[in-house]
């Protein structure tokens, strides 16, 4: 199965966008729940807060990535922002259980990768939930390493001790 990955300027269709990113907090709370963390958190809430915020993930202060399946079915997503002047940070990397074993989630994090040199930003923070190895894999392999909870997670600071924090710096 091949899979089209673009870096889009708008979100052209709200719905598809909102019931997979239901489906990956739906996983990620889950997660969290597990490793201790609060389990009363709705992913309806998060994606609806997170729409009405789109704009911090597209052009030209951040990217928002979408990769496509059969008949043009959204299938995968990665998000990355800014978080200082040199810095992005990448969020809400996911792909479907039809799509996955394809690579594709290694392939979301190199395109936005690029996409954060291209910018000129020097450092890449990342954060998983404890336990999330799938994740937490990807992003050893490239050369993340562990941090402490950086100060721009965009994440509540109540939920800190859930969460494992990398970076990644680009070598000139």
């Amino acid at each position: 199965m091949e899979y089209q990955i673009a870096s889009v300027t708008e979100v052209d269709d709200k719905p598809a966008l909102e019931e997979l990113l239901i489906e990956y907090y739906a996983i990620v709370l889950g997660k969290l729940a597990l490793a201790g963390g609060p389990s009363t958190i709705e992913p309806r809430e998060i994606v609806s807060t997170f729409l009405s915020g789109v704009q911090a993930v597209l052009p030209p202060t951040g990217r928002l990535i979408l990769a496509y399946g059969e008949q043009n079915r959204l299938v995968g997503c990665g998000t990355l922002q800014q978080a200082r002047p040199d810095a992005g940070e990448l969020k809400r990397l996911y792909v479907r259980p039809e799509a996955s074993g394809n690579r594709l989630g290694r392939a979301l994090v190199d395109v936005r990768m690029k996409a954060a040199q291209e910018m000129g930003w020097r450092t890449l923070l990342v954060n998983a939930v404890k336990g999330n190895q799938d994740m937490l894999r990807i992003y050893k392999s490239l050369g993340f390493r562990y941090i402490e909870r950086y100060p721009e997670c965009s994440d509540p600071i109540e939920l800190t001790d859930y969460f494992d924090y990398m970076q990644y710096d680009f070598h000139k």
